[in-house]
C-alpha cells in the first residue's frame, strides 16, 4: 500500500445533515452508526467513512473522532481526525473521516474508531472497515433485496423506506452484492410489459422499484443479481405454461415415468414444499438444449430491460428418485448444472452464480468453472452441516474443487438461524427475536472458515436494525423475527470483521501441513471442533500462518449439532482467561511479529503479542499468551511475508 509510504493528510471533514435512519444503531455513547460510500473500492478511489454520532453521553460533548486504519496488523499512515464542537445531549450529526486511495487490490483494512473529550479521555470506541477491490466476486458477501413487492398476497409491507436508505443499510453491514428475490413474472417466464406485474406466489411486484434499487445498489458498486430457477416452469396457473405464449413446450420437462411423446402435465415432475399442498410447479429438464437456449434467451431479456448485472440461478436440492426426459430416456443429472451453464450463457451476457442448495451435484457446479462465486444453500443435516466442523470441510473441499488461478473461488453460504419464540408459537410476528449467542456461534464458524453467511435482508423490522435477518423458518418475504440490540452491534462487529481481515479469511487459503497447534494451559483443546472443547485449526496462505481458536467449552452435545439453533438455547461462552498456545511455523521463511483480533474485543482492533521460537522432533514452533477467548479469536504469524502477495499491508 502505498500510503504507508507516507502520511495521511487529514482531508477537510463535513458535517452533513440528518440522521442514519437505516444504519445499524450500535450501542455506543456516541457512535451511532458507520458506514462507507461504495461497498468496494477499485485503486485510486477516495476513501470514505461516514460517521454518525448521537450524543447519549449525559452532557454536551466538545472532542474528537479519530480514525486510524490497520493492514493485516500494521499501521497505515498516520490518524485522520475531525473535531467535535458543543454537541448537545441527544442531538444527531453525521461527520466523515476522508483517507487518501490505496493501489493495492482484494486487500482489507480495519478502522479503529474513538471518540475523545477535550480532555483526550476516550469515550466510545467502533470500528469499519475498507475493501480495496477491483470486483465485488473475489469476496461475495451477498445479501437479498424484497423491497420492490408493494403486496404480499394479502399483506401490504410496511417495514421498508427508500431503496437508497434499505440499500445503504445494506451498505453498513457490508454487503456487496445483491439478490432481487423472485421478482419473475411466471417461473419459466421472468419479464413481461408493464408497469408492474402478480408473480406466480401472488404478490405483487412494482418495475419502477426494481429500476430504483438496481440504481441504489450501482451507486454504492454493488453487483445485482436477479432470481430465476434453473428448471421451474408453472403449472397450475391458468393459463399453463404450454398456452400462456411464453414458448414453453411440454417436451422440455422432466417426467415421473418412461411415457415419452403420449406424457401429459400430469406426468411432469413437481415441485412441492408441503405433502399437503397442491402443486403449482413444474419441472423443466436442464439437459435438454432447447429449454437451455429458451431460459438464457428469457433471462438476457430482463437483464436487458431492467439493467441487471447477472443472474442468480436456484435449485430446490436434491432429486432422490428417477426421471425421464420427452423420448423415455432417463434424465442423468450429474452433469445437468455444468452443462446447463455452459449453454446459457452463451445467451445470457453477465454473471452467474447458482445454489445447489445443498452437496446435490455440487463438485460438477464448482468444477465447471462457470460460477461468479460459489454459492450454497447449507442445511443442517447429516448430509450437509451436521456440526460447526463441518464448514471447515466444506470450504477446504470446495476450494480444492476449484483451485482458480490467480485467485481462487469465493464462498457465500446461505443458512437460516435461530428464532427464540420468546413464548408465541406464531414466528410471523414482532414477539419473535433471536438467541444472540446462537448467532455468534454460527458467524464465528462460517467466518473463520472462509465464507460469508448470506442471510441479511433490506428493509427494518424496528428502526435502527439496519436490515432484517433470515430466521430458520422463514424465507426473505414476510416478516421477520427483530434482533435484539446486543445482535445489531455484534452482527456488525462480525460483518466488519469479515472485511477487515479478508484477505487472511479467504483469499487463497490452504490448510497448514505443518504439526498440529495446541493449547499448554488454560483450556482443553482439540484439534477437531469438539463439544465442551476449544477448537484450534491451522491455515497458510503466502505470507501468513493463520490459527482460528474458537470456544465451544460451554456448548452442549445438542446444541453443537444444532448449527442453526433451532431451538434458540445455544449458551453463551464464559470468557478465558490467558491461554498458553503452541503454533507450528511453516518452514522455509523468515518470520516476523505475531498478531491477534477478535470481533469480540474491541470491536476487532489487532494487537501485537510476543512469542518464543522452539524445535523440537515435529519442527519449528512458536509460543505466545493469548489474552482471553470468547467466541472466536484469529492469529497470524508474518512468515516470508515480504516475498508475497500481501508484502504491503
Amino acid at each position: 500500500m502505498q500510503i504507508i509510504k507516507r502520511i495521511l493528510t487529514v482531508l477537510p471533514f463535513f458535517f452533513l445533515g440528518g440522521v442514519a435512519y437505516a444504519d445499524p444503531h450500535l450501542s455506543g455513547a456516541l457512535i451511532q452508526s458507520i458506514n462507507t460510500d461504495l461497498s468496494h473500492y477499485s485503486g485510486g478511489e477516495q476513501l470514505r467513512l461516514i460517521v454518525t454520532i448521537s450524543n447519549l453521553t449525559g452532557k454536551p460533548f466538545t472532542g474528537t473522532i479519530t480514525g486510524t486504519v490497520t493492514g493485516r496488523g500494521v499501521q497505515v499512515g498516520e490518524p485522520v481526525s475531525v473535531s467535535v464542537s458543543d454537541l448537545a445531549i441527544g442531538t444527531t450529526k453525521k461527520t466523515e473521516l476522508r483517507f487518501p486511495s490505496t493501489d493495492t487490490n482484494w486487500q482489507g483494512y480495519f478502522v479503529d474508531l474513538t471518540a475523545t473529550d477535550q480532555n483526550g479521555h476516550q469515550l466510545d470506541q467502533e470500528a469499519g472497515a475498507f475493501d480495496i477491490s477491483s470486483d465485488w466476486q473475489t469476496y461475495p458477501r451477498q445479501c437479498w433485496i424484497v423491497g420492490t413487492y408493494t403486496q404480499w398476497g394479502k399483506f401490504v409491507p410496511y417495514m421498508f423506506n427508500t431503496p437508497q436508505e434499505d440499500v445503504k443499510g445494506l451498505n453498513a453491514y457490508k454487503c456487496n452484492n445483491l439478490q432481487f428475490y423472485n421478482m419473475i413474472y411466471r417461473w419459466h417466464q421472468p419479464w413481461v410489459e408493464g408497469k408492474s406485474w402478480v408473480n406466480g406466489d401472488g404478490e405483487t411486484i412494482n418495475v419502477n422499484l426494481i429500476k430504483e434499487h438496481i440504481e441504489a445498489a450501482k451507486s454504492f458498486h454493488m453487483g445485482t443479481l436477479m432470481y430465476m430457477p434453473m428448471y421451474s416452469a408453472n403449472y397450475r396457473i391458468v393459463p399453463n405454461f404450454t398456452q400462456d405464449g411464453s414458448g414453453a413446450q411440454l417436451s422440455w420437462g422432466m417426467f415421473t415415468s418412461a411415457c415419452g411423446s403420449k406424457c401429459t402435465m400430469d406426468d411432469l415432475f413437481k415441485f412441492v414444499v408441503n405433502k399437503k399442498d397442491k402443486p403449482y410447479i413444474s419441472y423443466m429438464n436442464p439437459n435438454n438444449p432447447a429449454w437451455q437456449r429458451y431460459w438464457g434467451q428469457q433471462t438476457e431479456l430482463m437483464r436487458q430491460h431492467l439493467g441487471f448485472d447477472g443472474m442468480f440461478v436456484d435449485t430446490y436440492g436434491t432429486i432422490d428418485r428417477p426421471l425421464w426426459d420427452w423420448s423415455g430416456n432417463r434424465v442423468i443429472m450429474d452433469k445437468a448444472y455444468s452443462s446447463f451453464l455452459k449453454e446459457v450463457q452463451k445467451y445470457m451476457n453477465g454473471p452467474i452464480v447458482v445454489n445447489p442448495a445443498s452437496t446435490y451435484n455440487e463438485q460438477d457446479l464448482v468444477q465447471s468453472g462457470h460460477e461468479a462465486y460459489h454459492f450454497t444453500e447449507r442445511w443442517n443435516n447429516t448430509s450437509d452441516i451436521s456440526t460447526f466442523g463441518d464448514f471447515l470441510t466444506r470450504a477446504r473441499q470446495i476450494w480444492g474443487w476449484a483451485d482458480r488461478k490467480p485467485n481462487n473461488i469465493g464462498l457465500d453460504w446461505d443458512m437460516g438461524l435461530n428464532i427464540d419464540r420468546q413464548g408465541s408459537q406464531d414466528c410471523n410476528t414482532e414477539s419473535c427475536t433471536f438467541n444472540t449467542p446462537g448467532v455468534l456461534y454460527q458467524e464465528a464458524a462460517i467466518l473463520a472458515t472462509g465464507a460469508h453467511h448470506a442471510w441479511i435482508v433490506d428493509g427494518q423490522q424496528q428502526a435502527g436494525n439496519g436490515a432484517r435477518f433470515i430466521g430458520n423458518i422463514d424465507y426473505p418475504i414476510g416478516t421477520m423475527p427483530t434482533p435484539k440490540p446486543d445482535m445489531v452491534q455484534r452482527e456488525y462487529d462480525y460483518q466488519n470483521f469479515g472485511v477487515a481481515y479478508e484477505k487472511l479469511l479467504r483469499l487463497n487459503i490452504h490448510a497448514s501441513t505443518v504439526s498440529a497447534p495446541s493449547i499448554l494451559s488454560g483450556a482443553a483443546g482439540s484439534t477437531t471442533a469438539a463439544v465442551g472443547k476449544v477448537w484450534l485449526f491451522q491455515n497458510h496462505r503466502s505470507g501468513f500462518d493463520i490459527l482460528h481458536v474458537l470456544n465451544y467449552q460451554q456448548m452442549s452435545a445438542a446444541s453443537f449439532q444444532d448449527v442453526d439453533d433451532d431451538a434458540a438455547n445455544a449458551a453463551a461462552p464464559i470468557r478465558t482467561g490467558p491461554l498458553q498456545l503452541k503454533m507450528y511455523v511453516t518452514t522455509g521463511g523468515s518470520v516476523g511479529n505475531l498478531y491477534t483480533a477478535s470481533p469480540d474485543i474491541n470491536h476487532g482492533a489487532p494487537i501485537t503479542l510476543p512469542y518464543a521460537k522452539g524445535q523440537d522432533s515435529s519442527g519449528s514452533y512458536i509460543t505466545f499468551t493469548l489474552p482471553s477467548l470468547k467466541f472466536w479469536d484469529m492469529v497470524w504469524l508474518e512468515n516470508d511475508v515480504a516475498n508475497s502477495d500481501y508484502k504491503t499491508p
